[in-house]
């Protein structure tokens, strides 16, 4: 078995690059690539396409490996799926501030107004005062009006 996908398995799957943005005044920006499935299955292809036949990789190991990929995409899928049902909890809470008072900190001021409406797109729940859309997150305080 090749170490390189073992190593691919065993690793945390990402990578980091550190970029210098030439507009800027020398901030230095780390960014995060992360491997995912398609890179996964381009290293075993490789690995099968490169390993000696007279010395085939050992099954065991294979199918290692493709338990530990396979346990890291249910992980992954999980970790989305919790998101997905935090926002939609978020959601419904949120509609217990229509018709009430809230207070919020926006841009370090405090912000009151009658809640008047909840959105939820794409994740992101928002509230309405005074015909103003503000994310959920920046409520503070609600009370009776």
């Amino acid at each position: 078995m090749s170490d390189l996908a073992t190593d691919f398995i065993q690793r945390p799957q990402a990578q980091n690059f550190t970029t210098i943005d030439p507009n800027s005044t020398g901030k230095i920006e780390t960014q995060q690539k992360t491997l995912g499935q398609a890179e996964f299955f381009k290293l075993l292809t490789t690995q099968l396409a490169s390993q000696d036949p007279l010395k085939p990789m050992d099954d065991t190991a294979f199918i290692a490996q493709m338990a530990n990929f396979s346990e890291l995409e249910m992980m992954s899928e999980l970790n989305d799926n919790f998101s997905e049902f935090t926002g939609v909890q978020q959601f419904q809470a949120s509609q217990g501030y229509i018709g009430k008072k809230v207070t919020m900190l926006v841009d370090g001021e405090e912000v009151s107004g009658i809640a008047q409406g909840i959105e939820h797109v794409k994740g992101d729940t928002s509230v309405f005062v005074d015909g103003k859309k503000f994310d959920i997150n920046s409520v503070f305080k609600v009370e009776q009006p």
